[in-house]
């Protein structure tokens, strides 16, 4: 029968101490509590410290504030260090050829595809919760502008765009701003910068690009790179042998902002599916490329690190063939002349005061 130490174990949570029973095995330490409940801690997640060479040995386990087991017996150091625990001989080769194998596999076509898959399947009150949470995390201490007549006409022109059939409470916010972009967030939130409203040359060049931060919503893109860059970040901890906090590997995927940053494909698909939208609507397609050229000129005066629109050269040509496809399109105002002017002015009320 494989010994077992005499041990105290603190929860972290509180300063109590409590008698447990130890012993090791090939893969970590086993923990037995006095009322019967088994506790197994891996070799990878759990740090060794001793503070004296002739002092008690820890183990702690978790971030901070971890758990700690104090084993008084140093023989129970000696027995860490023996080959019980030791990984087997060929396992860093093994994972090396792993890794030049099967890993980049993996990252540049199976993460990206199957989130694609799983995005489909995640609720949309959880889209809505994490919109809120980034949206909130990015822009803490933005100014909304709610004049009264923009604010009317930003509603009009958004039950203009919306599409029949969807899911998605859309809430779009006008933030005062000199930003020239609008940002999507999963769940249904917008934000347009004052930026845009300002250097947009028409209701219907707005609508171009409201039409494609909507796309990026009921397509799940932003909700899809969150899983593809969770996944990833759980794939490396994984490898690195620091699996231990699948929460911290979730907020870091949001902290880096993949969510807002589209790939080449997810951009294209938004343009596409925008371009299908804005012509079941009668809005001038023509007038999207028009914003564009707008926000290609004005891209750098967006935080690199969330800007939602690059390649945008590629992309205009793209729709230029789409449009040329419907030569017979007619088109009618999104808003009125009065309306898109109490839009452009959704802000004056902040500037008067």
């Amino acid at each position: 029968m494989a010994k077992q130490w005499k041990a105290d174990y603190y929860d972290g949570k509180t300063a109590a101490r409590q008698m447990v029973e130890v012993r090791t095995v090939s893969q970590g330490v086993h923990i037995k509590f006095t009322d019967g409940r088994i506790r197994f801690w891996y070799r990878h997640e759990f740090r060794v410290l001793q503070d004296h060479p002739q002092g008690p040995v820890r183990l702690e386990y978790g971030e901070y504030p971890p758990e700690i087991l104090e084993i008084q017996d140093p023989s129970f150091r000696d027995v860490l260090k023996g080959r019980h625990l030791k990984r087997p001989r060929y396992l860093a080769l093994w994972l090396a050829l792993l890794a030049v194998m099967i890993i980049p596999a993996i990252i540049y076509w199976g993460i990206p595809n199957a989130s694609g898959w799983f995005a489909r399947f995640v609720p949309v009150s959880v889209e809505e919760q994490l919109g809120n949470y980034v949206k909130n995390e990015l822009f803490p201490n933005r100014r909304i502008c709610q004049a009264d007549a923009g604010r009317q006409a930003l509603d009009e022109l958004v039950r203009r765009l919306a599409p029949e059939e969807y899911e998605y409470n859309f809430k779009v916010e006008v933030v005062d701003s000199d930003w020239v972009n609008a940002v999507a967030f999963p769940g249904g939130n917008i934000l347009i910068f004052r930026g845009l409203l300002e250097k947009s040359p028409s209701t219907d060049a707005l609508a171009g690009v409201l039409a494609h931060e909507m796309q990026h919503i009921l397509q799940r893109h932003g909700t899809e790179n969150l899983i593809s860059q969770t996944a990833l970040s759980g794939l490396f901890k994984l490898i690195s042998g620091d699996a231990g906090s699948w929460a911290n590997t979730l907020f870091d995927g949001v902290q880096i902002l993949s969510i807002l940053k589209y790939t080449r494909e997810l951009e294209t698909e938004a343009d596409e599916s925008a371009l299908n939208l804005l012509l079941q609507r009668g809005v001038d397609p023509t007038e999207m490329i028009k914003m564009y050229q707008v926000l290609n000129k004005h891209s750098s005066s967006f935080p690199e690190a969330i800007s939602t629109h690059p390649d945008m050269s590629s992309r205009m040509e793209r729709l230029k063939i789409l449009i040329s496809q419907n030569p017979k399109f007619v088109s009618e105002p999104v808003l009125s002349e009065k309306n898109w002017e109490s839009l452009k002015n959704i802000c004056q009320t902040l500037e008067n005061k």
